[in-house]
């Protein structure tokens, strides 16, 4: 769960490639769990393009639903998904979004409703692969009046508000992301409304029937005494942690680090910040997937006991100055911690975690930054002289193999580290469980690895993990099927379901600037998009892959 997009921070035409082998053909076994097939070429037998399932080093074959058709009533064919691949493959277009399609280097039209891909290494993350798909017919990724989702975009009315209506040649009599019976939700108009009392005032009003603004203690409490909206308070995508920089020559050492987060009340931090605002927002407890996931496990288990946490630092013969504070071979136990400034859960949080230590006789020295200035390569990557414990959030999304290299050694971060380990963290069994992920295409093998990865990462105490930040949704009680989705971004995820009203309005903060499906996107931008674009899977709040476009999709690992 966690795809990462971090605070760091997007072929030309596709090439077949016909691999010519002499090689007899490969026998191959395959093993099917609910709509995904895995088929896994015995390593004692070849493969030719002829004759095998593939011909390079791993494929995969999108089976397309037969039913499946665009707006304008032509059907959704293999050649879309071809014409998808060249434009999202075309390094223009950024490595965030060619990550993963850049490694095709051959396609095949088995016939109208079944492609082949072939890739030059084993993808483990190809599920995140043809999240959208665009008519080959049209020609234009721009252009959303034509879609194969329950709705599309009929008119933007600049500087105003885009209007969304329902697609009549859907093709389908269920919402494909959540299985759910379609609505009745006719239309839809975005309008951006920057004042967040605004977009208050326009729900209490029934002006606006759904917003997703920031989860303020105001604005929760404002939403509260509104008897015509229903708002919901739930975990999001960014999750808050606090890192040791393991750099410095005391928090290098696990008995430090222990000692620490023995002192951290976790439950307190959380009903003094996040609980604040109602929701079941409990502590988090792994790395990399989050609580929503299905294959979230809890790994960190270091209970709240400060007396065994200055008990540690006694049996390593640490000495308690006359004002409380512990040296520690040889070293006055004082540590830098770097935070953003403005953020009042931030605050609070150094203010308990300040208060904790204290009381076991270690000194935390708070440095508040500005967000340009924290996040600048050389503070965020910065040595012990910078800092020596941070607080922030990444955020997390249903794969997460963008976050790898947070758990690298090696790579091109500043400091010579993975290119998001900030914290200067090593561990070679972790690096190697993490690395292997790229080459699993199983799903629950993969999560299976992610989570062993992450138990050693935790036992280690390599940071301490406390909360998803919270987010909020909010909506006119005369609607139903909205459901939260972790992300604001994805908080309409099951559109075609939504009922109750024939036309709704949503009020966005801004005005997408381009509805170019492969330019990036900001959340109010992704929002609109996802209500129009469909793909190969859609995720769940649960974070499952599930499929749109296709009925299947067949996955073959070759020798080569």
């Amino acid at each position: 769960m966690k795809s990462w997009l971090r605070p760091l921070a997007g072929l030309p035409a596709l090439a077949l490639v016909l691999v010519a082998c002499s090689e007899l053909p490969k026998e191959t076994t395959t093993t099917t769990t609910g709509l995904i097939s895995t088929t896994t070429a015995n390593p004692t037998t070849t493969t030719t393009f002829d004759e095998g399932p593939c011909p390079v080093v791993f494929c995969v074959t999108y089976h397309i639903r037969p039913e499946a058709i665009w707006s304008d009533g032509q059907p959704v064919t293999a050649d879309d998904f071809i014409y998808t691949h060249q434009i999202m493959a075309d390094p223009d277009n950024g490595p965030v979004v060619t990550l993963g399609y850049d490694l095709v280097e051959m396609a095949e039209v088995i016939d109208d409703k079944t492609v082949k891909f072939g890739f030059s290494e084993v993808y483990g993350a190809w599920r995140t692969l043809f999240g959208i798909v665009l008519p080959a017919h049209i020609g234009d990724p721009s252009d959303l009046s034509v879609t194969a989702s329950a709705f599309r975009v009929h008119e933007q009315v600049e500087d105003d508000r885009i209007v969304l209506r329902r697609n009549s040649n859907f093709w389908s009599s269920t919402d494909l992301a959540s299985g759910l019976p379609v609505g009745d939700v006719d239309q839809v108009e975005f309008v951006f409304i920057e004042s967040v009392r605004d977009r208050l005032s326009g729900l209490e009003t029934a002006e606006v029937d759904v917003i997703n603004p920031d989860p303020l203690a105001w604005i929760v409490a404002d939403l509260r005494e509104m008897s015509e909206a229903v708002a919901v308070v739930s975990a999001g995508s960014f999750w808050e942690h606090i890192d040791f920089n393991h750099d410095d020559p005391l928090l290098g050492q696990g008995w430090v680090r222990e000692a620490m987060a023995l002192a951290i009340d976790r439950e307190n931090i959380l009903d003094q910040t996040v609980r604040t605002l109602g929701g079941e927002i409990g502590t988090l407890d792994n790395s990399i997937w989050m609580t929503q996931a299905e294959t979230y496990s809890s790994h960190y288990e270091v209970p709240f006991d400060p007396v065994r946490g200055e008990q540690i630092l006694q049996d390593h013969f640490c000495v308690k100055g006359d004002d409380g504070i512990y040296s520690c071979q040889g070293r006055r136990m004082t540590f830098a911690w770097s935070t953003t400034v403005g953020d009042e859960f931030r605050a609070k949080t150094a203010d308990l975690v300040q208060d904790s230590l204290q009381q076991i006789g270690i000194e935390v020295d708070v440095d508040f930054r500005t967000p340009s200035d924290l996040f600048a390569g050389d503070v965020f990557f910065g040595d012990p002289g910078v800092w020596q414990l941070i607080n922030f959030s990444w955020k997390a999304a249903a794969d997460p193999h963008l976050g790898n290299s947070t758990y690298y050694c090696t790579g091109n971060a500043p400091s010579g580290f993975g290119a998001l380990n900030v914290n200067r963290y090593c561990n070679d069994q972790i690096e190697a469980l993490i690395r292997s992920t790229d080459q699993i295409v199983d799903s629950s093998l993969r999560a299976e690895t992610y989570n062993e990865a992450d138990r050693l990462y935790m036992e280690d105490m390599a940071i301490i993990p406390l909360y998803q930040k919270p987010s909020l949704l909010a909506w006119n009680i005369g609607l139903s099927g909205p459901v939260p989705n972790m992300s604001r971004a994805t908080d309409m995820w099951n559109l075609a379901a939504w009922a109750g009203k024939e036309s709704i309005v949503v009020a966005l903060e801004t005005e997408p600037s381009d509805l170019d499906p492969v330019a990036p996107w900001n959340e109010d931008t992704a929002l609109v998009m996802k209500s129009v674009l469909a793909g190969a899977f859609s995720t769940t709040p649960s974070l499952e892959f599930v499929p749109v476009l296709i009925e299947s999709a067949d996955t073959h690992v070759s020798e080569r």
